[in-house]
C-alpha cells in the first residue's frame, strides 16, 4: 500500500523538519509505503536552505519510505500548492491509495496516528475524509470541525454583534463549539490542517479548487465529497497536536490591515456564489 503525504511549507521550515521526522517514526504495517512530498511555497532563500539541508538525510535514507523537496519559485497559494506537492508524488509512484495533506505547525506525538486512520478508512468504505481530533498545547480542542459555511455568520463573526444572544449562538453552532468530541461522527467538513483523502476520490474531484487562493478549499472538497456519496468523518481516535494560531481570525477592522483575512473574505465570497442555491448535500 503507498500512501502520499503532502505538506506545504510557508516560512516554518525548522517545524517541517520535526514534521517529517516524526511522521517517518510512525508505527505502521510493513506493507505500507510512505511518500512524502513537502512544497516550500515561502518565496525565502533562508528558508529553503534550511529545508535543503535537513531534508538530504531523509531524501538520501535507503528506507523504503521517500522524502522530496520541491521550492516554488513565487507563492502559488495553498491550492496549487498542495495540488502541486500531489503531482510531484504521482511522478514517484502512480498507486497511491491514500493521501494525508498536513500542515507544518500539526504534532504528531502519537506514533500510530497513521495506521489508525488508514485502517479505518480500509474497513468503512462509505468514509471519504477523515480528520483527527486536535489539540492545542493547553489541552483545549482546535476547531477543526465546522458547519458548512454560510454567509450570515461569516459576516457577523467579525462584528460585535456576534455577542447578541441568537448570533452569539448561530456562531456557536457553525463552529460546533457544542460538538462531543469524545467519538467518531459524521460532520460537514474538516480543516485540510491534518485530514486523510482517499486517492481515488481526490482524482474524481479534481483536488482542491484553485480558483480558491488560500481559503475554503478544504470546505469545497468536503462539499463534493458529500455529493458523491462519501461520508466526513472525525475520528477522535487519532490525536495530533495544533499551534492554536488561526490565519483567518480577526474582527472588522483587521480587514483594513491583514492582507490573509481579506484573501479569507475573497475566498468566502466565490464559495458562497457557487454554492448560492445548492441545498444539503447531507444524505
Amino acid at each position: 500500500m503507498n500512501i502520499g503525504i503532502i505538506i506545504l511549507d510557508f516560512l516554518k521550515a525548522k517545524k517541517v523538519i520535526q514534521n517529517v521526522q516524526s511522521i517517518l517514526n510512525q508505527n505502521i504495517s510493513e506493507n505500507i509505503t510512505l511518500h512524502i512530498s513537502v512544497v516550500d511555497n515561502s518565496c525565502n532563500k533562508k528558508n529553503a536552505e534550511i529545508l535543503q539541508s535537513e531534508l538530504e538525510v531523509f531524501m538520501k535514507s535507503k528506507t523504503r519510505h521517500t522524502v522530496i523537496l520541491d521550492i516554488t519559485e513565487k507563492n502559488i497559494g495553498y491550492t496549487k500548492g498542495n495540488n502541486r506537492g500531489v503531482k510531484n508524488l504521482e511522478k514517484l509512484c502512480n498507486t497511491l491509495d491514500y493521501l494525508f495533506v498536513i500542515n507544518p505547525d500539526i504534532e504528531t506525538k502519537n506514533k500510530n496516528v497513521f495506521q489508525k486512520m488508514i485502517t479505518y478508512l480500509e474497513n468503512n468504505e462509505n468514509v471519504g475524509i477523515i480528520g483527527p481530533r486536535q489539540v492545542h498545547k493547553n489541552g483545549e480542542y482546535a476547531m477543526s470541525v465546522r458547519q458548512f459555511p454560510n454567509l450570515f455568520t461569516q459576516i457577523f463573526r467579525r462584528l460585535w454583534l456576534r455577542y447578541l444572544p441568537f448570533i452569539k449562538q448561530a456562531v456557536e453552532k457553525d463552529e460546533m463549539q457544542k460538538m462531543n468530541k469524545a467519538y467518531i461522527q459524521n460532520v460537514d467538513w474538516l480543516q485540510s490542517s491534518f485530514i486523510c483523502i482517499r486517492k481515488k476520490l481526490w482524482n474524481d474531484i479534481g483536488g482542491f479548487n484553485e480558483n480558491y487562493f488560500l481559503f475554503m478549499a478544504d470546505s469545497e472538497i468536503c462539499f463534493d465529497t458529500w455529493k458523491r456519496g462519501y461520508c466526513v468523518q472525525f475520528f477522535p481516535e487519532a490525536e495530533v497536536y495544533a499551534d492554536g494560531i488561526r490565519c483567518s481570525g480577526g474582527g472588522f477592522i483587521q480587514l483594513f490591515k491583514s492582507w490573509v483575512l481579506r484573501q479569507h473574505v475573497k475566498d468566502s465570497w466565490k464559495y458562497f456564489v457557487k454554492h448560492l442555491f445548492e441545498g444539503n448535500v447531507r444524505k
